[in-house]
């Protein structure tokens, strides 16, 4: 437990300081938007769970909620992703509703899967987890897509790095959690997490990272997406 202990430790000091960083970057910028609140409160969330994580992993506090803390942050931070992703694409509500909509499901479902004490309800929920997740991943591809082909090249390589990046690395959460010990357990518990810890870390502070060195061409977006996300909420 002290190697696992060590990586949620450092996992998270490192979205500690992206949170600063994140902020301090925005504040010395002087951009002043609603949307730029997302990436810190992904990043916080993300960092106090893996602060928890380490504690219940060193026999500290929250013993024995590794699991249940983990899930409680994709829980928190997956939907927001996919809100900040969608946002800067000035997606109709309705769209950004289904979206983490379905984002929630497939946490929860996975969730299920991974807890579960039968393996009809492990195979299950993780069959209801990845029909979800490949609804996240259609609705990004078209609807949300669809709603910045009209913005500047610029604008588009932004929303489209975030939205690649994402996929990416949210494509290789399944084919991990099928080789861990909820799944044929071919890779060990230790290494699970570790493996974990690294995507959560290049999920989220790559994805921060984006935000802040596109951090105008996204404002100029968003400030102009407020009203044509008013105006698409019908």
């Amino acid at each position: 437990m002290q190697v696992e202990t060590a990586v949620f430790a450092a996992v998270a000091a490192l979205m500690g300081v992206s949170t600063v960083a994140f902020v301090a970057f925005s504040l010395l910028g002087d951009h002043e938007n609603e949307y730029f609140l997302l990436p810190p409160a992904i990043m916080s969330i993300a960092g106090l769970s893996y602060a928890g994580m380490a504690a219940s992993s060193g026999g500290i506090a929250l013993e024995g909620l590794v699991v249940e803390l983990r899930y409680l942050d994709w829980a928190l931070t997956t939907p927001l992703i996919v809100l900040h992703i969608a946002v800067v694409a000035a997606a109709p509500r309705k769209t950004i509703a289904a979206a983490m909509g379905a984002d929630a499901l497939m946490i929860g479902a996975g969730y299920a899967a991974t807890t579960a004490a039968t393996p009809g309800v492990k195979w299950g929920g993780f069959a209801v987890s990845s029909v979800a997740f490949l609804a996240v991943v259609y609705l990004l591809l078209t609807t949300v897509t669809d709603g910045v082909r009209d913005e500047s090249a610029a604008v588009q390589g932004t929303f489209r790095t975030l939205r690649d990046l994402t996929i990416a690395l949210w494509f290789v959460y399944p084919v991990i959690w099928l080789l861990g010990g909820s799944g044929v357990g071919v890779i060990s518990t230790a290494d699970y997490h570790f493996i974990v810890a690294v995507l959560d870390t290049t999920a989220k502070v790559g994805f921060t990272s984006i935000v802040t060195f596109s951090i105008t061409r996204v404002g100029d977006l968003f400030a102009e997406s407020e009203t044509t996300t008013a105006t698409t909420a019908a």
